[in-house]
């Protein structure tokens, strides 16, 4: 009888355990920016927390955001755009809360194979056809900063949406004289004979927000202390894979998580590729966001200006950092 009652309270305990964890599913375009969130998942981060991350790739950002407005997913990881800023123009209930990628992005003006004779400065990219990935994306906003840089805006030169790997076949026959590329695209493009214009890195004022994590506001209200663990956890992540980004003793661990979870398996792309810093507090640069927002307001892009407390949560990553401390981390 003993044993039995110790037999049914072992299974009881196993049964617990087995419901204890809290899954949160993440869904994300896969880029070096998913660093973090690997890294917190391969280094069991996640599981000291007794969450269970389930990454979801998608094609497009636009592909995932009606599943997180939805609560179909309550978080997802994406750049900074003026789809973001209309989302929440439009009432949904989307909020910014950690940080992916920030400076040192490694964003470059490139130009074709030829033109670094007659292009010196940015002033003298007025008039020329310059690609971007589109209208209202990370890359027009770059664009435009270093443009005002010298007293130009984006209606001095004819931009001309393209997807990055198109744009390196346009700028390899001449369809365009320059781009806004991000690796591995700027090298790929300067192997060919293009060459670099200026690093964006130090053009663009403020410091850059580049991409961030999103959750859906109704699932965050409801789960806070979930969501608080789940920051520590990446914060932990974020920390660990920012070793690798300064080419720390760990980056060729880190090459082997992108390897399990990317669609891209080459070593070498990898490991011959910038990647983008990340705060390792997982803060976001507010004054980034602001700013990208007011461009976006510049150029008609968004007619509503929406205040700071609606465009970013700040204190979730403030009570993350506090349970941290809390254990010594």
């Amino acid at each position: 009888m003993r044993r039995f009652v110790l037999s049914a309270l072992f299974a009881s305990a196993l049964a617990w355990n087995a419901q204890a964890a809290d899954k949160i599913v993440v869904g994300t375009v896969p880029n070096t920016s998913d660093g973090p969130i690997i890294c917190a998942i391969e280094k069991g981060y996640f599981k000291e927390q007794n969450i269970e991350v389930e990454l979801t790739s998608f094609r497009t950002a636009s592909d995932m955001t009606p599943m997180v407005v939805r609560g179909d997913i309550p978080i997802m990881g994406g750049g900074v755009s003026v789809s973001y800023f209309n989302a929440l123009a439009q009432g949904m209930p989307l909020r910014y809360f950690l940080s992916r990628a920030q400076i040192r992005s490694h964003h470059k003006i490139i130009l074709r194979k030829g033109l670094d004779a007659k292009v010196k400065t940015v002033a003298d990219l007025k008039g020329l056809r310059i690609a971007t990935t589109a209208a209202g994306g990370f890359s027009e906003y770059e664009l435009g900063k270093a443009l005002e840089t010298v007293g130009l805006t984006l209606d001095d030169v004819d931009t001309k949406p393209l997807a990055m790997p198109q744009t390196l076949t346009a700028m390899a026959n001449g369809a365009i004289d320059a781009a806004v590329l991000i690796p591995p695209f700027d090298g790929g493009a300067m192997r060919d004979g293009a060459t670099m214009l200026v690093r964006l890195d130090h053009i663009v004022k403020p410091e850059m927000e580049v991409a961030g994590l999103i959750y859906n506001t109704d699932w965050a209200a409801k789960n806070r202390g979930l969501l608080d663990r789940f920051t520590a956890a990446y914060i932990k992540g974020a920390r660990y894979f920012q070793q690798a980004v300064e080419n720390g003793p760990n980056r060729d661990e880190v090459i082997d998580y992108f390897l399990k979870y990317a669609p891209i398996k080459n070593r070498a792309i990898f490991a011959d590729t910038s990647w983008s810093d990340v705060n390792p507090n997982g803060k976001v640069v507010v004054a980034s966001l602001l700013d990208q927002q007011d461009f976006y307001i510049r150029r008609g892009y968004l007619k509503t200006k929406i205040p700071v407390e609606k465009l970013v949560d700040e204190e979730t990553a403030v009570r993350a950092l506090k349970l941290l401390q809390a254990k010594g981390e």
